[in-house]
């Protein structure tokens, strides 16, 4: 090879390295943000049962306190 061709192969290579790179740090936060999401569902499914409870007993006293149908 020519040094012309050797330096155009090394920018070439240069290239692909941070390509390389930047893909990783992309792949990375893709990981981040998927576990993020599976948390942010956790603790929603989480508050949704617990309001569901709260809400049962809501109606339970109001049943005992004859403030709604039985």
């Amino acid at each position: 090879m020519d040094n012309e061709s050797k330096e155009m192969f090394q920018k070439v290579l240069d290239r692909l390295n941070i390509i390389e790179l930047k893909q990783d740090r992309t792949t990375k936060k893709l990981e981040d943000l998927r576990l993020d999401v599976a948390i942010a569902k956790r603790d929603v499914r989480h508050d949704i049962h617990q309001l569901k409870d709260e809400m049962e007993t809501v109606i339970e006293v109001l049943k005992m306190n004859e403030l709604i149908p039985q």
